[in-house]
């Protein structure tokens, strides 16, 4: 808008500086004209009054007196020559602006040979005009020669036409500058606002649609934007439903195959159990005692199971109190130490007292699982050593659990955490993924570093709040 203006006004004003310089040229042709033919009717008027036909020689003598009077009379300066082009008067003085005393032999040849009787040569300021002057038997006696002075556009004038509207114009400026600015506040605050809620726009939280009524571009925006929050919004439960579907899937054929493996030895057994008793036979006391210690082991085996199982859900955050972490770090690793007297273990930081809110159990089922993980990871190293290190850092209370074992390889990193993965010849795979998501629930955090010549180190991230927040 301001752009516009600008141009506008710049193109006024060539325009106007334009039209007035084409009209102070029109004008002066016209002033020229009118001068040019009344210098000649004079002229021939006064020729016309003389009793006899005047000659060349006779012209000095009649206009000496007579062309002073006719200059001031139409305001031009006037001169006469002879055929020659030589000058014989004149009203003013000579080699001024253009007059000469000696006419241009071009000239006089083009008066000679052109029907036009007016001749007019421009020199810039001034125009002189020359006709060729006859007696009263049309026989050309002399030339004529008028100089015009042209009016120039007066620059005060085209200051005070632009005095007049500058004004206008600069208000027009302003203006322009204030609904500009106005304009572009409101559509800048509504962009803002769109952009301001797509950044905060996250897939599973709940979004309002913008509400905006206007009929405009930004309307058919927000439009958009709120049909496609609808979209998204289905798109998101549809996932959610299919993740759902999908993990009580993956969950229940994880549940079966874990149930299918002690259910097996307990089948076969009594089966075979069984058949002794139809066939009487006399080892059957015994068969039954071992089939009964099969029984309970795997029994254990599957209470073991559904125990895993049950540590992935909830484990009720209304039941949490105060614990102290470096306590049960020591009672869990105290089992693994009187159990692995070959592994050299080294504890650091576990002799303070750091309290977090959570449970005891899950907590040491926490570190039961990492430093189970420690111990079988260096049963094939010469030196085995594990490290036990709890560090406190402002709010942050930072867990360590290192070994010097054969380390994680990269593709396993990937995959640690996921259900039914191990590397053991033995266990449901749930041990990590059990960790990972009661440290979750205590709004911590687990991280993993491996390198294969180093070893293995477990980082869990805990948070000293306030119980109850």
């Amino acid at each position: 808008m301001l752009l516009v203006i600008v141009l506008s006004l710049t193109g006024t004003m060539f325009v106007a500086w334009q039209f007035a310089s084409n009209q102070e040229e029109l004008y002066n042709a016209q002033r020229l004209t009118r001068k040019e033919s009344a210098v000649q009717r004079s002229l021939d008027y006064t020729l016309s009054r003389l009793p006899y036909s005047v000659t060349t020689r006779e012209i000095p003598r009649i206009f000496s007196d007579r062309i002073c009077e006719l200059a001031d009379i139409h305001g031009m300066d006037i001169a006469l020559y002879d055929l020659e082009g030589s000058m014989m008067t004149e009203s003013t003085l000579q080699e001024v602006d253009g007059a000469s005393v000696q006419l241009d032999p071009e000239l006089l040849g083009s008066l000679d040979n052109s029907t036009a009787r007016v001749k007019g040569v421009d020199y810039g300021r001034y125009v002189n005009v020359y006709w060729s002057v006859k007696n009263d038997r049309g026989a050309a006696i002399g030339i004529a020669g008028v100089r015009y002075q042209r009016r120039t556009l007066e620059e005060g004038d085209f200051k005070a036409f632009w005095s007049q509207l500058a004004p206008l114009y600069v208000a027009l400026l302003i203006g322009a500058a204030l609904i500009a600015a106005l304009l572009s506040r409101g559509l800048v605050t509504n962009l803002r606002m769109i952009r301001d809620r797509m950044r905060d726009l996250e897939p599973g939280s709940e979004q309002v649609p913008i509400e905006y009524h206007r009929q405009d571009a930004i309307g058919e925006l927000v439009m958009e934007y709120n049909a496609l929050l609808k979209q998204l919004q289905v798109a998101v439960e549809a996932l959610a439903k299919r993740e759902r579907e999908g993990a009580w899937r993956l969950m229940a054929m994880q549940v079966a195959h874990e149930i299918k493996n002690p259910l097996t030895p307990i089948k076969l057994g009594t089966q075979q159990l069984q058949r002794a008793w139809s066939d009487d036979q006399p080892d059957f006391d015994a068969r039954l005692k071992r089939h009964c210690e099969v029984v309970i082991q795997q029994i254990d085996v599957l209470t073991e199971i559904a125990h895993d199982f049950s540590s992935l859900a909830a484990i009720g955050l209304d039941k949490l109190e105060p614990v102290d972490i470096c306590e049960v770090l020591m009672e869990s690793a105290s089992l693994y130490r009187s159990a692995n007297t070959s592994i050299d273990w080294e504890l650091n930081g576990l002799d303070e007292r750091h309290e977090i809110p959570a449970t005891r159990s899950h907590l040491l089922r926490v570190f039961n699982n990492l430093i189970s993980n420690a111990v079988d990871a260096v049963g094939q190293s010469e030196n085995p050593s594990i490290v036990l290190t709890v560090v406190k850092s402002g709010s942050l209370l930072q867990i360590d659990v290192t070994d010097n074992g054969h380390g994680i390889s990269a593709d396993q990193m990937e995959l640690i955490f996921e259900p039914r993965f191990t590397t053991k010849g033995s266990g449901t795979g749930l041990g990590l993924t059990i960790t990972q998501s009661i440290i979750d629930q205590l709004n911590g955090r687990l991280e993993v570093d491996s390198d294969s010549n180093v070893g293995t180190r477990f980082r869990a991230l805990f948070t000293q709040d306030v119980i109850g927040h």
